[in-house]
């Protein structure tokens, strides 16, 4: 059996009973990185008498494909990240797959998610999506949040310390009015959230993990870019169509059939 377990996002009070249970009783721990996830038990006051193995993005499947599956059938079994939930922006999820389709009973512990507090932080009312982190740079990273920004859903997104200032600004950029929420450091000593226009976001302090909720465009609002941002963009046709035909004289199904012939 193998649960996977949420450990705290920051305070360590969020840690459930049903985690500390979890913990308690496993005697196979695979975690993110061995070192945080000792300095947690140790924290918890959780004895080490337990096998630990290390389990990352950069050897998770070759640790999924040594794995004996009679051993995790038979013995109970944790799998950790960092923070967070597994399979958040985590590993995780392969794991999962290699229990699907070994039939190795497993269980998910509900607990500390970092975008579903800042969303209802936000205040934000309706359907939203998250998108974990943008690519980092280049056409990808810009094509991406156009993309993101209009979808008419509130959209919530991972950023980096040294990352979150140009993602504001990139922000601006397409939509200066556009309201957005920024938090960083959930539930540490340091919290701190900013809900405001992007136009009027300057940060003091960048230093953290941040989330950001950017709201939906009002219904009226149209984004803040030119014919050749769009014929730019790496959207299906219809998409793009549609948007270029709310900047143009011509009419969608004239724009579509334009963009099919032109390739």
């Amino acid at each position: 059996m193998i649960y996977f377990v949420p450990t705290p996002i920051g305070n360590l009070a969020d840690i459930t009973k049903r985690a500390l249970l979890a913990l308690e009783n496993s005697e196979i721990i695979f975690c993110e990185d061995t070192r945080v996830t000792k300095k947690l038990l140790n924290l918890l006051n959780i004895p080490l008498n337990k096998f630990f193995i290390s389990m990352h993005s950069h050897n998770e499947s070759k640790i999924i494909n040594s794995l004996d599956i009679n051993l995790l059938k038979t013995k109970e079994c944790s799998y950790v990240s960092d923070a967070g939930m597994p399979g958040i922006s985590d590993p995780g999820s392969k794991l999962i797959r290699f229990c699907q389709k070994n039939n190795i009973p497993y269980t998910v512990l509900p607990g500390p998610s970092a975008f579903v507090t800042a969303f209802v932080a936000s205040g934000f009312e309706g359907e939203f999506c998250f998108y974990m982190f943008l690519p980092n740079k280049g056409k990808e990273r810009t094509d991406k949040l156009y993309e993101i920004m209009q979808t008419g859903k509130i959209s919530i997104l991972y950023e980096a310390p040294h990352r979150i200032e140009k993602l504001i600004k990139e922000i601006q950029k397409i939509d200066e009015n556009r309201e957005i929420f920024l938090i960083k450091e959930i539930s540490k000593i340091h919290e701190k959230f900013i809900k405001a226009k992007a136009k009027d976001i300057k940060l003091d302090n960048t230093k953290g993990e941040w989330v950001v909720v950017i709201n939906k465009a009002e219904k009226t609002k149209t984004l803040n870019l030119t014919y050749e941002d769009i014929l730019n963009l790496n959207l299906p046709i219809k998409e793009k169509s549609k948007l270029l035909a709310k900047i143009s004289e011509k009419s969608q199904k004239e724009i579509y059939n334009s963009l099919l012939n032109n390739g």
